[in-house]
């Protein structure tokens, strides 16, 4: 879940107070405590290598028990790994500790260091490095059981180097960006405050958006796919949608992950890019459908709705935070003087409350726009392997498809849930069985969804396509319900600004954002 461990990392960036160790000697303690917790972690850790790797040593034939348990206990030890970070700055005093150990003199006075901020998240760093050492060994166990052929796996440094470019492009970019804003305001305060500096602070996200795709390219490791039927057949078929990008991408990463997306906002810069196991492992009709999907996500401009979405709604909530600080500022009641007191003797501490704030906000709102475009893109994909008779059975290779992706057939509806299916088997997803209501199916949707949050459950796409190609459910009245939440939602962020930023000053805005 990077969205998280980004909120989590930024939160533990900021310019805290954190509170002292427990008890004393505070610095001993804080390092004693820190470092136990973190060792503990890795043995846990450790001791998951170790059962996955002596279990399918005795065992072949539990390897998908082992696989689903090992990704369980994995997943469970994320949430933990957090927690114990967690704990190390809040109880254990590593934040205190980092914030008195990195002072230096500037100006006479005395300042943290720069980019001290990402010392507080340390542990979390040793940790992560830990299990990525750690866990190598399970993966390549597993590997080498689950029926992937002859395919080599990485070596160790490989396996590193995979997972630190991941953690660089999702979760570290956007931490050091902040952390970097935070370190200028501290060493040049008057470049800081200029209108120039404002204005490129506010346009380093979009720049950063627009570019991407380039940023990318060397940070995953992304070749440009080689020349080939399966080439071939994607050109084709972006020439019948009429869809423009720079380049179709191939992600070489040892069959450790099923997956595609597209990225860019123009075609000079747009990528679609392909693992190397959803192209060996997903049938050429199946993988047309796939194109099509990341098609769809171009062809209804959910790329640029994200874009704007994410802009106002950061506005927004800047703006109502802007707006709460002025009225509680400037209450006279008894009850909010007494809460003015109360958030100035922890004013540092309220830096937290927004980005809590942020990420809810994202979790549910964004969320539900996304799940609703994925449908969208989901149905363009259907499109995109569909013929002119909306009655049709099966196609062949006479099958004639219209220019555009505007048909809608009941084959190209199976075809392309059948795709999704096998996705959802290969990446060892558990499928919904029966009809029996007990706890742990409860549970299990919950996390499922809590998971997919952006995209929503596979099994819920693949059942909504089911109904969708037995004519149970009609897929006009879906687009219009959707293009109603769109609108109302990006006019009703439009007006919030304007109402909030009438409220507090549009120059009092600009200088908060």
């Amino acid at each position: 879940m990077p969205i998280l461990l980004v909120f989590v990392l930024i939160a533990a960036c900021l310019p805290v107070e954190w509170p002292f160790p427990p008890f004393a000697p505070e610095r001993r303690v804080a390092l004693a405590l820190t470092g136990g917790s973190v060792a503990f972690v890795l043995a846990l850790a450790f001791t998951l290598r170790v059962w996955v790797v002596r279990a399918l040593r005795l065992d072949p034939a539990r390897r998908y028990e082992v696989a689903r348990t090992y990704n369980w206990w994995r997943r469970t030890l994320f949430f933990l790994n957090i927690a114990t970070v967690a704990a190390c700055v809040l109880v254990f005093g590593w934040g205190w500790l980092v914030w008195r150990e990195t002072l230096v003199f500037w100006n006479n006075s005395a300042q943290t260091a720069p980019f001290a901020e990402l010392v507080v998240p340390l542990p979390y760093f040793v940790i992560l490095l830990g299990c990525w050492f750690i866990y190598y060994d399970a993966e390549r166990a597993l590997h080498r059981v689950l029926h992937l052929g002859d395919r080599p796996y990485w070596s160790r440094s490989a396996y590193l180097l995979h997972n630190l470019r991941q953690f660089a492009l999702l979760v570290a970019l956007p931490v050091v960006l902040i952390v970097t804003q935070q370190t200028l305001n501290r060493y040049a305060p008057e470049m800081s405050r200029t209108t120039l500096y404002k204005v490129a602070s506010l346009a380093v996200v979009p720049c950063i958006i627009l570019f991407m795709p380039l940023l990318m390219k060397p940070l995953l490791g992304l070749r440009s796919m080689p020349a080939g039927p399966t080439r071939d057949r994607f050109e084709a078929l972006a020439k019948r949608l009429n869809f423009r990008c720079a380049d179709f991408l191939l992600w070489h990463t040892h069959g450790a992950a099923i997956n595609a997306f597209i990225t860019g906002l123009v075609p000079r810069v747009r990528y679609v890019v392909f693992t190397d196991r959803i192209l060996e492992d997903i049938p050429p009709d199946e993988l047309d459908g796939v194109l099509g999907h990341e098609i769809g996500h171009a062809k209804h401009g959910h790329l640029w709705l994200y874009a704007v979405f994410l802009a106002l709604s950061l506005s927004v909530l800047a703006a109502l935070t802007l707006y709460l600080d002025q009225y509680i500022g400037a209450a006279t009641s008894e009850e909010l003087v007494r809460l003015r007191g109360w958030l100035m003797g922890a004013k540092t501490w309220m830096l937290l409350p927004p980005v809590a704030l942020i990420a809810a906000y994202l979790f549910v709102v964004f969320g539900a726009l996304s799940r609703r475009c994925e449908r969208q893109a989901d149905l363009y994909g259907c499109k995109t392997i569909s013929c002119a008779n909306p009655a049709c059975t099966e196609h062949d290779e006479k099958t004639v498809y219209p220019p555009g992706g505007n048909c809608l057939c009941p084959t190209g509806i199976r075809t392309f849930a059948h795709a999704l299916d096998r996705v959802r088997e290969l990446s060892g997803m558990e499928c919904d069985a029966g009809d029996r209501f007990t706890l742990r199916r409860v549970l299990r949707s919950v996390w499922g969804w809590v998971r997919a949050w952006q995209h929503g459950p596979i099994s819920r796409r693949i059942s909504y396509l089911q109904d969708l190609a037995n004519g149970l459910v009609d897929e006009r009245r879906f687009q219009r319900r959707l293009f109603a939440f769109k609108c109302v939602l990006m006019l009703s962020l439009a007006a919030a600004l304007v109402a909030l930023g009438e409220a507090v000053g549009w120059k009092d805005l600009f200088d908060a954002l």
